[in-house]
């Protein structure tokens, strides 16, 4: 089975990303797909006799998309100064690489020290709720920016996405109510359990790809960004599921 990066040409928005992905894992010579936008490319692993022709022969029966050859050159360019790096042989910097969801993750860690030195006292319990809240508010905002991308996205690598695809359109939407129920301490015990839920089946999700040791770009942060999936969306999700499991067994929060 052979893995290949294209450029494709023909996209305009999210609902033609959505349309392409689902038209390319219908093939049966397709194992897996990933199609993306800025830059508008596909990552298709079928086997070994499917060829370029073949695949925009496929693609032509959904609207005027075509694929090509990727320039690597052009692609490493649009992923930034992570990807220029790698194109030139070096190791991207864990800053460089990174940057989006460690601005996110430190907004969210100095918005709740700030809160803390005006209430004048520390609360672990409710710091931990906090953090919950504003992880789950930001990643579902940068997700709703393109619900039909992030979903084609996130289900080249979720195994309950891969199986109803809704789930991937639902998640963001998923995000938001928890969010809002950590901020407003609703119902504790049942959005810990949620979350428990759903952080430890997009861990397996997650260590799945990893462990594959293909290059799959992680939709955490939605299609807005670069992201690689390593071992860093691993530790994301644990994170997230630990502190469920600490708040369930305290009694809820």
């Amino acid at each position: 089975m052979d893995e290949h990066i294209y450029a494709l040409h023909g996209m305009h928005c999210g609902s033609c990303v959505e349309k392409v992905h689902r038209r390319l894992v219908s093939h049966p010579q397709v194992a897996r797909a990933e199609v993306t936008r800025e830059p508008d490319q596909a990552r298709v692993a079928a086997m070994d006799a499917l060829t370029l022709d073949a695949l925009n022969a496929w693609l032509a029966g959904v609207g005027d998309y075509r694929l090509s050859v990727a320039d690597t050159g052009a692609a490493a360019a649009a992923a930034g100064p992570a990807g220029r790096e790698a194109a030139a042989g070096g190791a991207a910097s864990f800053y460089a690489t990174y940057k989006p969801l460690l601005l996110v993750v430190g907004y969210i860690l100095l918005t709740i020290a700030a809160f803390f030195i005006a209430a004048g006292s520390w609360d672990s319990a409710l710091a931990m709720r906090l953090f919950m809240a504003g992880f789950f508010l930001s990643f579902s905002f940068f997700k709703m920016l393109d619900v039909a991308g992030f979903a084609s996205a996130f289900r080249g690598y979720d195994v309950v996405a891969r199986v109803v695809p809704g789930y991937g359109r639902a998640y963001p939407f998923i995000e938001l109510s928890l969010g809002l129920a950590y901020l407003a301490n609703v119902a504790p015990t049942s959005t810990n359990a949620v979350t428990a839920l759903i952080m430890a089946i997009g861990l397996v999700g997650v260590v799945r790809a990893v462990m594959s040791k293909h290059t799959i770009r992680c939709a955490c942060l939605g299609t807005g960004f670069n992201l690689p999936m390593s071992t860093v969306t691993i530790v994301e999700n644990s994170v997230m599921l630990a502190m469920a499991l600490a708040s369930l067994a305290a009694g809820g929060m």
